[in-house]
């Protein structure tokens, strides 16, 4: 259920970012397409600055209450995400990269083991 709903806002959200471009695109005066541009812009700028700065505190309120690391790593994703949204950088993205791909081989290798057969 999760998946198929995730699927679906993906969908939306691709689809609205191709509305968005036939908007931006299809605007010959420059000002328009700067505000459009900007509005974008701001729009993820505030985005990832408040995922970013609520992941945090949900952290350190983690951190604080001494939970393990398997139960912190989805909060350090998103923390890594929102400021990978709120500027880019290759650093940012190449820790995110590094610590999804480390999370999917720990669950590969360690995953649940079947019953022995007896």
């Amino acid at each position: 259920m999760k998946t198929r709903t995730f699927l679906i806002l993906l969908a939306v959200f691709f689809g609205f970012t191709l509305w968005l471009g036939r908007i931006s695109s299809a605007t010959e005066r420059w000002p328009e397409r700067v505000d459009v541009s900007f509005a974008v812009s701001m729009t993820m700028l505030a985005a990832g600055g408040l995922i970013a700065a609520v992941s945090l505190f949900a952290l350190l309120q983690r951190g604080l209450g001494g939970q393990s690391l398997d139960r912190t790593l989805p909060l350090i994703l998103a923390l890594l995400g929102g400021l990978l949204l709120y500027q880019v950088n290759w650093g940012v993205a190449l820790a995110l990269g590094m610590i999804g791909t480390a999370t999917i081989v720990f669950q590969h290798w360690n995953g649940p083991k079947p019953p022995p057969k007896g």
